[in-house]
């Protein structure tokens, strides 16, 4: 099971209009590593596409992060 800590830092990057490139530089991961993170997220979310996912979130990812994450 992976932590749900980088499938948040994906989803706040996404929903504040990062790319997925400059998530992952960051993160200090690669692109495909955010990808599947990214998969992660739509498969908890039913999302098909990186945009249900913005679209879905918009409104609910706080953009400050609690201290920690």
């Amino acid at each position: 099971m992976t932590s749900r800590r980088p499938r948040r830092r994906v989803a706040r990057g996404l929903v504040t209009g990062k790319t997925l490139e400059e998530i992952a530089t960051e993160q200090s991961v690669s692109r495909n590593t955010v990808r599947t993170h990214l998969r992660g997220v739509m498969e908890k979310t039913g999302c098909n596409r990186q945009a249900e996912v913005v679209a879905l979130l918009g409104g609910l990812v706080p953009l400050n992060p609690p201290k920690g994450e």
